[in-house]
């Protein structure tokens, strides 16, 4: 009974719940896009340290998954307050600019209509999969892995439930001859449906150039969610490009410049790390290559960068009701014609 409450709970945040995820492992025949994801990066250039938060929409007929996050170098874990992403949403807001314009419609007495206008991730003698650490924390089970044989690496997912394709394998063992390491996440069954709850997590680990685990199996660059939303909050101590690997990726700068001391205060306590003087935002819409990973270096252009105000109308319509205008103009008419037959009758 446990297990068929923990799988419905699985199911329900699937369609319900942002989710933290990289390369999502349905079971076979079962399907699952990400259709949304925010991502903030926390980079430390002196350690060469770098603090992952990152959530994301999943739309799909799964009743379960694990997801697998790509990382350099073994990562710790730690919960954090997903309300960051909402704070730093509000932050790269554009302004908005309220107008209104008024509209001239001809119509018939009694037709009447309003027109709203809106604005718009070996070596010998050992194992060749070894868990380096497992953790629960902020609702999932969690497993840092270093794996030298995508082969042994398919096999310990298996056996611990989670579905591995040939897409996803081949996915694996591009990271495995980097000798990245690989963090296996599930929600963490011992839970109860009432009281299961899962939020953000942190991945802190070092790393020579700050990234996003952009790479995805092929089926997922393909699938359904080839069109979808990527929001992407930098904070560093100076503007960043990003590049998937060394070519050209299609993010869009949406703001950058420095925050404030209160603002940085706030994140901190959030994130539970010190927040850099800068931020800098971008957003990508639409399709994804997905074949390399997007890394992050100091930008040639270093001024602030706000977006223009967005432009909210609305729109008055002035109704000028042409069957009242022409009854008038023709009661007119039949007036005047009717004086100048008197006159006529009754000269003068």
């Amino acid at each position: 009974m446990q297990h068929r409450l923990a799988l419905l709970l699985i199911m329900v945040l699937a369609y319900a719940r942002p989710w933290f995820a990289c390369a999502p492992a349905p079971h076979a025949g079962e399907a699952i896009d990400v259709v949304e994801e925010s991502a903030v990066i926390v980079w430390e250039p002196a350690t060469r340290t770098q603090h992952f938060i990152r959530r994301a929409t999943f739309r799909g007929n799964a009743r379960d998954f694990g997801f697998l996050v790509p990382t350099p170098t073994a990562p710790a874990l730690t919960a954090v307050d997903d309300g960051i992403f909402d704070t730093l949403q509000a932050k790269v807001e554009p302004p908005v600019t309220e107008r209104t314009r008024k509209e001239i419609h001809w119509t018939l007495l009694g037709i009447f209509w309003l027109a709203d206008k809106g604005a718009t991730e070996t070596a010998a003698g050992r194992s060749p999969v070894e868990v380096l650490a497992t953790a629960k924390v902020a609702g999932y089970e969690a497993a840092v892995l270093d794996a030298t044989d995508a082969g042994a690496l398919r096999g310990w997912l298996e056996t611990h439930g989670y579905a591995v394709t040939p897409d996803l394998e081949q996915w694996l063992d591009a990271y495995i001859r980097q000798r990245w390491k690989i963090t296996a996440f599930k929600v963490d069954k011992t839970q109860s449906a009432i009281d299961a709850q899962t939020q953000a997590v942190k991945m802190s680990f070092t790393t020579n150039r700050p990234f996003f685990p952009y790479r995805e199996p092929a089926s997922q660059r393909t699938g359904s969610n080839t069109a979808r939303v990527l929001r992407v909050f930098f904070l560093g101590p100076e503007r960043v490009h990003g590049t998937i690997g060394t070519a050209f990726w299609p993010g869009i700068l949406r703001w950058s410049d420095a925050l404030d001391d209160a603002l940085r205060t706030q994140l901190a306590k959030t994130a539970g790390v010190a927040i850099p003087a800068r931020l800098t935002a971008f957003i990508d819409i639409g399709s994804r290559s997905g074949t390399d990973d997007l890394f992050f270096a100091k930008g040639a252009v270093q001024s602030a960068y706000f977006p223009p105000p967005r432009i909210r109308e609305k729109v008055e319509t002035v109704l000028i009701p042409l069957d009242l205008i022409g009854a008038v103009l023709l009661a007119g008419l039949v007036l005047y014609r009717n004086r100048r037959s008197r006159r006529a009758s009754f000269p003068q």
